[in-house]
């Protein structure tokens, strides 16, 4: 049985290989440039209800302009200066409840992600035994260091709510394969800093059927492979919600975030309740990207690179 099985080597060929360029993205992805033309200077509106990448203008050739600072500082070399000498990060297994704690020094962890198992995380490893650094930054000297991080675009995601400890920071370091299960919470958004980090994500009306022993990659080698691919209708109708969403917001029709919240439990992309036989919204966000995950969106990752950095920023939205 797939639980059952050994850890084995990196030669593994497995179903779902996190180093790879080429696995899909279904979401909407939108320029900073574009997403202000639609929606004001602020950006992504209160309680938007679909999942959204947001890339940086010019591409490739400018992925770090708007953290160019932040990711100048957590670049692995440079990470532990700013901290001190002999400072300790808080970290958390990798299943659906994060159900272990374990403290070591930064340094520490940093030679292990690199170090243990080749620098990589497989999917038949246990999630209380996969440790990993997300969720327990919220010290005194992880704060001083997060007002490095400059903000996500949205409603929000100013500098008022942010000082009115309306939004929360969270920071994060892992290896490939990496990441937490399934799982729900607020909106809010996720910039991958270093490397590169995959995202999937289903409706609030579609929990998926997991193990929650286990970490992410578990789901994506075992039941990710047989699911079934998004159809052309899917992807235009993905298309058509985002416009429908936008031509409303202008119209102000959707005036209360019961409506909102009604609009995104209501979108499924086989019209059913529980599980779906479709394989999940996804994308792998890149350096410099960011995703906005809706409320109460089932969503898990998985990261893609030996040296994966990320903040993710949690909003109080309402309307």
């Amino acid at each position: 049985a797939a639980d059952e099985c050994d850890v084995v080597d990196a030669k593994h060929q497995w179903n779902w290989d996190p180093y790879s360029n080429h696995h899909q993205c279904n979401i909407q992805r939108i320029t900073q440039t574009e997403l202000k033309r639609r929606f004001g200077a602020l950006g992504v509106p209160n309680l938007y209800p679909y999942p959204l990448v947001i890339v940086p203008d010019g591409g490739s050739n400018n992925k770090q302009a708007r953290n160019e600072h932040f990711a100048n500082l957590t670049m692995k070399e440079h990470l532990p200066l700013n901290f001190p000498p002999a400072f300790n990060v808080t970290l958390t297994g990798s299943d659906s409840l994060s159900s272990h704690r374990r403290t070591i020094p930064l340094k520490q962890y940093l030679y292990e992600i690199t170090n243990n198992n080749g620098g990589e995380t497989y999917p038949d490893q246990l999630g209380n035994q996969t440790w990993y650094l997300f969720g327990e930054t919220h010290s005194g000297e992880w704060a001083n260091f997060l007002q490095q991080y400059n903000l996500p675009p949205c409603h929000s995601c100013t500098q008022m709510h942010y000082h009115q400890s309306l939004i929360a920071l969270s920071f994060g370091i892992g290896n490939v394969g990496s990441g937490v299960q399934w799982h729900t919470h607020g909106p809010g958004f996720s910039e991958t800093i270093h490397g590169r980090k995959h995202w999937v994500l289903y409706p609030p009306g579609n929990r998926p059927s997991y193990n929650l022993n286990y970490a992410s990659r578990h789901w994506m080698e075992y039941t990710y492979p047989s699911l079934e691919n998004w159809t052309a209708h899917d992807f235009q109708r993905e298309h058509q919600n985002h416009d429908q969403f936008l031509q409303q917001w202008r119209r102000r029709s959707l005036d209360s975030s019961s409506d909102r919240k009604q609009a995104a439990t209501s979108y499924s992309m086989d019209d059913s309740e529980g599980p779906s036989m479709k394989k999940p919204w996804e994308c792998t966000i890149n350096a410099g990207e960011m995703l906005y995950f809706p409320d109460q969106w089932h969503h898990a990752t998985i990261n893609n690179s030996p040296y994966t950095v990320f903040v993710s920023s949690f909003t109080s939205e309402h309307e």
